[in-house]
C-alpha cells in the first residue's frame, strides 16, 4: 500500500483527474475574474472566511489560532471532496469549481478597488504551491472514487469482467492519499500562518 510500486500504481490511476481537476480549477479562476454571475455565492463562501478569520483575530494568539482553523477547514474540505466524490464525483467537481471562482473572483473585486494584485498573489504563492496540488489531488480523487462505482455498476450490469477493479483501487489507494494530504495540509497551514500572514499583514 506504502510502497512505491503502490504509490506510483495509485498516482497513475488518479492522474488524469488530477489534471483534469487542474485544468478546472484555473478555467474557474478566469470565470470568476470576468463575470458577477456567481457573485451571490461567492460572497456567501467568502463571507463564511471572514468569520473564520475574526474568529482568529479575537483568538488571544492569533496565529495559533488562524493555523488550527486552516487545518481544520481544510482537512474536512479534502475528505469531503474525496469520499463524497461517490457521489458521481458531483462534490469534488462542484468544490474544485468554487474554489477556483472564489480565488478568480478576489483577484478581479481587488483590482476593481484599486488594490496590488501583485501583493495579493504574493499572499497567495508560498501556501499555495503545497495547497493547490493537494486541493487538485483530493478532488481528482474524489472524481475517480465516483467514476469508479459508476463503472463497477454499469460494468456489473452489462457482464463486463473485473468492473470493480477501479473502485478497489480507489479505496485501497485512498489510506497514502490521506497521509499524503495530511502532511500537505498541515505544511501549507504552517506556511499560510506565517509567511502569508506576515505578508496579508
Amino acid at each position: 500500500m506504502f510502497s512505491r510500486q503502490s504509490l506510483a500504481a495509485t498516482w497513475k490511476d488518479v492522474r488524469p483527474y488530477f489534471i483534469f481537476s487542474m485544468i478546472l480549477f484555473f478555467a474557474a479562476l478566469v470565470v470568476g475574474g470576468s463575470s458577477d454571475a456567481t457573485m451571490g455565492l461567492l460572497l456567501e463562501q467568502l463571507s463564511r472566511m471572514a468569520e473564520l478569520a475574526n474568529e482568529a483575530r479575537n483568538a488571544d494568539n492569533p496565529q495559533s489560532a488562524f493555523f488550527w482553523i486552516i487545518v481544520k477547514n481544510n482537512m474536512v474540505a479534502f475528505l469531503s471532496m474525496m469520499y463524497l466524490g461517490i457521489g458521481l464525483g458531483i462534490v469534488p467537481l462542484v468544490s474544485c469549481l468554487i474554489n477556483g471562482l472564489m480565488v478568480g473572483f478576489v483577484l478581479h473585486a481587488a483590482a476593481e478597488q484599486g488594490e496590488q494584485i501583485w501583493r495579493i498573489v504574493l499572499g497567495l504563492i508560498p501556501h499555495g504551491i503545497v495547497e493547490l496540488p493537494a486541493l487538485f489531488l483530493a478532488s481528482g480523487f474524489g472524481m475517480m472514487l465516483g467514476v469508479g462505482l459508476w463503472k463497477g455498476i454499469w460494468g456489473t450490469l452489462i457482464g463486463k469482467d473485473a468492473p470493480w477493479s477501479l473502485f478497489r483501487r480507489s479505496i485501497v489507494g485512498s489510506i497514502p492519499i490521506l497521509l499524503i494530504l495530511a502532511i500537505a495540509v498541515f505544511v501549507a497551514a504552517l506556511i499560510e500562518s506565517t509567511v502569508s500572514y506576515a505578508i496579508a499583514s
